[in-house]
């Protein structure tokens, strides 16, 4: 099994720029992803859109602060699962800047299109 999470935060590194992020003028959003007991931090700093990713030692830093098992934040990295979706259902935690977190969270990937959910919304069934 990949890294899903390591693989995200690596693959965000390499991007540089994200035009969605333009309205942060500047920001630090610091993920704690633990596992087993373990924590790996990666702090994201923003700035008009241009993004940079480290991976650091301890949990010092950040604007805002993500907290999540490695298992919640691979679903979310792999497009498993909503970001937001998982903070609402307490799978994940959120500290700090509401704006930074509101504008960050259009960095993660959307979950796969499913034709059972867009059923579910219309009303409507396809039996």
């Amino acid at each position: 099994m990949t890294d899903a999470t390591g693989d995200f935060f690596q693959k965000l590194a390499h991007r540089h720029h994200d035009r969605r992020l333009q309205a942060i003028d500047h920001g630090s959003v610091r993920f704690d992803i633990s596992d087993r007991g373990r924590a790996r931090h990666w702090l994201v700093r923003i700035a008009r859109g241009r993004i940079w990713v480290a991976q650091v030692d301890s949990p010092r830093g950040g604007d805002a602060v993500v907290e999540a098992d490695s298992s919640v934040f691979d679903r979310i990295a792999r497009g498993e699962a909503y970001f937001l979706t998982t903070v609402l259902r307490g799978e994940a935690t959120v500290i700090g800047s509401p704006h930074l977190f509101a504008t960050v969270r259009k960095l993660f990937p959307p979950p796969p299109y499913r034709h059972a959910d867009e059923t579910e919304r219309s009303g409507g069934s396809h039996e």
